[in-house]
């Protein structure tokens, strides 16, 4: 154990004073606090940060119906829009939307048919669709008046409403889509990263022989499972002060943020998914850091590194896509997620992203955690055997039956 500890506290130190190490997180920290400090900077409401730039837009309306006044109509209604009438056709509003006169045009040719020009549009752009919702309030308007309803009898159909509420007995999907989506990227990033960090510390210290003396000192067991733990403490340290500064900042400024659903669910995340997060990161990246590890172990340079983990790396994109693609669909109890949620490569995510929409019951997650651990210890141990075998190997990797004779020798 002492073996272990030492090297545990060597590996984990040279994170902590790596120069790229600390300037990504203050990198990161720096991001996260730009962005949440950004409405009380700009002197607004969270809802406003992805608006304009405060000014009043400016639509021009190009009428060709027979009837007219639609621009009369659309300045009584659009409050927040400064309208003007123009004439021309479809070619002459996309002249003036080239030319920035206007901020969008529309071509109107029927009470129920219109052509909105603008040069680009906005992320958050809905003007099409108050502008459908308006137009079609006019024209049934207009209608109901042409059958012979009076003014009030108009007035009590247009406003005529549906009442309705939701009672939600579980999760509601919507709000916990967002925070599921980035904690996907986080442990994807997370575990792709520092299972790199640990392939290129095994590779640099065997490449320049330093590995000859450190085996004289350690077993390779202490070896590998310290630099594996080190590394992943750095990077759950990361993660953790990553976590806690963004909800601290957003504390700051939460009133900001009142009105924007995706940061407020972002931080309404309950402390069970925050324990789940934690977990899944660590029996995650150990599964594969042990991999990267032990495979690269067998490399003599630094270029044969990506050759040799490209089978690992490909599962954690694999499992990557398919969970994304599955939450993004709106289906995550889909059979193929179910299946990969019992998959010690996939289940990382998989499971997560079950728990965190909350499809995956009780006994599922203790299946799925168990089968994680497991399967932990024992890739831990293959990996400790590859790692015996490869540390002392110089030249051209070995190839896979080889290694699988090598190993049945052990």
């Amino acid at each position: 154990m002492k073996q272990f500890f030492r090297v545990f506290r060597f590996e984990y130190g040279n994170y902590a004073k790596d120069k790229i190490f600390i300037g990504l997180t203050a990198v990161l920290l720096a991001l996260v606090t730009a962005v949440l400090f950004f409405p009380r900077f700009k002197g607004e409401d969270g809802g406003s940060i992805f608006a304009g730039e405060g000014e009043t837009p400016v639509l021009a309306v190009i009428d060709n119906t027979e009837d007219g006044g639609i621009a009369e109509f659309l300045s009584a209604a659009m409050q927040g829009y400064e309208i003007k009438s123009a004439e021309g056709d479809i070619e002459s509003a996309k002249a003036l939307a080239e030319n920035g006169e206007y901020e969008a045009i529309i071509v109107v040719t029927s009470p129920l048919e219109y052509t909105y020009v603008v040069k680009n549009m906005g992320l958050y752009d809905s003007t099409s669709a108050m502008l459908d919702e308006l137009l079609l309030t006019r024209y049934r308007t207009l209608y109901m008046a042409k059958a012979g309803l009076t003014n009030e009898q108009i007035t009590a159909l247009t406003a005529s409403a549906v009442h309705s509420e939701s009672v939600i007995v579980g999760q509601d999907q919507t709000q916990s889509f967002f925070y599921t989506y980035l904690l996907m990227f986080l442990l994807y990033m997370a575990v792709l990263m520092y299972g790199q960090f640990v392939a290129q510390s095994v590779v640099t210290e065997k490449s320049s022989r330093a590995m000859e003396l450190l085996i004289t000192s350690a077993s390779p067991k202490s070896l590998i499972f310290g630099k594996i733990l080190g590394a992943g403490c750095a990077g759950l340290t990361q993660l953790t002060v990553l976590l806690v500064w963004s909800y601290l900042c957003f504390k700051i400024n939460k009133s900001y943020w009142t009105g924007n659903m995706v940061i407020s669910s972002l931080f309404g995340m309950t402390p069970a998914l925050i324990a789940y997060t934690v977990l899944f990161f660590v029996l995650g990246f150990l599964i594969y850091a042990f991999l990267y590890g032990a495979l690269s172990s067998l490399a003599s340079k630094m270029e044969e590194v990506g050759t040799l983990t490209m089978p690992v790396t490909f599962l954690m994109i694999v499992s990557f896509v398919i969970t994304i693609g599955s939450i993004s669909s709106g289906n995550v109890d889909n059979v193929l997620l179910k299946v990969l949620s019992f998959v010690p490569f996939s289940s990382p995510m998989a499971m997560f992203a079950r728990i965190a929409m909350n499809t995956a019951g009780t006994v599922e997650i203790i299946i799925s955690v168990a089968v994680l651990v497991l399967s932990d210890v024992l890739i831990g141990y293959l990996a400790v055997a590859i790692y015996r075998i490869g540390i002392l190997m110089y030249g051209k990797p070995p190839k896979f039956n080889e290694l699988v004779r090598a190993l049945k020798k052990q």
